[in-house]
């Protein structure tokens, strides 16, 4: 920065402004949905690829392709395990009770 920055009451106005925003419940949902949205896709597309992959080397018997399908397979698990073991929490919450 050039200036010599914030000045006191700049300060405790942007204070102020960040406490509010850290309160707001609506907005870190936003937030957090885009990353969640971003981490689905990716998921989605690794399971496309694995299905395909495996698909691919089931009719061909390619080791390669067997291969390829594994890794792939792998990467869709390490994707989309931390959402899901999220989404599991997050229905086992204290105050709900289970369906069935």
């Amino acid at each position: 920065m050039d200036g010599a920055g914030l000045s006191d009451r700049e300060q405790r106005v942007l204070s102020a402004i960040e406490a509010e925003l850290r309160t707001d419940r609506a907005l870190d949902r936003m937030l957090r949905s885009g990353r969640r949205r971003r981490r689905a896709a990716r998921a989605g597309v690794w399971g496309a690829l694995t299905v395909a992959l495996f698909v691919a080397a089931s009719a061909t018997v390619s080791e390669p392709l067997l291969w390829g399908c594994a890794a792939a397979l792998t990467l869709t698990v390490v994707t989309a395990l931390p959402q899901a073991v999220r989404w599991a929490a997050g229905r086992r919450r204290p105050g709900r009770h289970p369906e069935g």
